[in-house]
């Protein structure tokens, strides 16, 4: 895998470049193709009423481009009383469809960082280029 999104824990593959329609580089919002929108879904395991244990919420992930750790950060929901400070992506409670089909890579909230922004890393940003899946 070239771009992946990883459970810390498990080391399991939650999304990679395959499952990407395009990473929007100014927003960092990954809008998910068909089987990304699956795949993603699949973490939901809730049937009816969405349940913060029933995904991904609180799991922290790794982000890794071509084999080497480009940063980490922690799934969280709005849902939560305090999301963590740092990277997070917080659509954790929301299953995606044909027209809802992207989650965010956010920072920094409710704290605002101080120095430079992991997310922009050139490393992903070339990698994402080169399979023609950035914006």
């Amino acid at each position: 895998m070239g771009f992946g999104i990883y459970l810390v824990d498990s080391g399991e593959l939650v999304l990679s470049e395959q499952h990407i329609k395009v990473y929007h580089k100014n927003t960092h919002e990954i809008d998910l193709n068909e089987d990304g929108i699956e795949k993603w879904n699949s973490y939901m395991t809730y049937t009816t009423i969405p349940r913060l244990a029933e995904t991904l919420c609180g799991e922290d992930f790794l982000i890794m481009v071509e084999g080497t750790e480009a940063y980490r950060g922690r799934f969280s929901s709005y849902a939560v009383s305090t999301i963590p400070p740092g990277v997070t992506i917080v659509d954790t409670l929301v299953k995606l469809d044909s027209e809802h089909n992207a989650i965010r890579i956010d920072i920094g909230y409710p704290y605002f960082p101080s120095g430079e922004d992991p997310r922009n890393d050139p490393d992903i940003f070339s990698f994402l280029e080169e399979q023609g899946l950035l914006e």
